[in-house]
């Protein structure tokens, strides 16, 4: 009986977030990003599974599955733009002061200060404008919701995992290591790993 109830707690969450995520994707078309909902779908299911398996029907769940939407709009408008709207990181910000535990506040503002501040050095002093403003807000709105360990984490493991796979994908296709890319898809996955952590 309770696998059976499980089930039916599961199929209940997949369909709102394919509800909601079908939404998503019609704006994204809507305002022509390069959107492949044959990509978009399986992602976000993923996404909510693991998320299910890990804290079943909860708070922590949905505020998961949120913060899932918010980086994965950023990472196609990324993608498609190089650019991702102000709205995002505040809907990050919004997103982390819901169900807010004071004692996690200065692991919160600590998490946003070790990612904010290299980044900013990196902007100012930078020659190439690797790093735009959106990924350094929309980064620290995420690790000011994750707290300092996983903020850190989620945002170590993002930017080396864009750094190897531009790297190879550079080297394949005989490109420019000078030419910027969207960081943003490869911060929301490590950012969404320091989540399930």
């Amino acid at each position: 009986m309770y696998i059976f109830i499980e089930s039916l707690k599961l199929a209940a969450l997949l369909l709102c977030v394919s509800g909601i995520t079908c939404i998503i994707n019609a704006v994204m078309k809507k305002r022509n990003f390069k959107v492949k909902s044959f990509v978009i779908y399986p992602i976000m299911g993923f996404i909510s599974v693991l998320l299910f398996i890990l804290g079943g029907l909860s708070f922590w769940t949905v505020k998961g599955i949120v913060f899932a939407w918010i980086m994965l709009f950023a990472s196609v408008q990324d993608i498609s733009t190089r650019e991702a709207d102000d709205f995002l990181w505040v809907m990050l910000l919004i997103l982390s002061l819901v169900n807010i535990g004071y004692e996690n506040l200065i692991s919160m503002l600590a998490g946003a200060a070790v990612v904010f501040a290299p980044q900013i050095i990196i902007a100012v002093l930078g020659r190439n404008g690797r790093i735009g403003g959106a990924d350094i807000k929309i980064s620290t709105a995420a690790a000011f919701l994750l707290g300092f360990w996983k903020g850190a984490a989620g945002y170590i493991i993002g930017l080396i995992t864009a750094v190897v796979f531009t790297l190879i994908c550079n080297k394949v296709k005989h490109r420019d290591s000078d030419k910027s890319f969207a960081l943003m898809p490869f911060l929301s996955v490590g950012l969404m790993i320091g989540y399930n952590n």
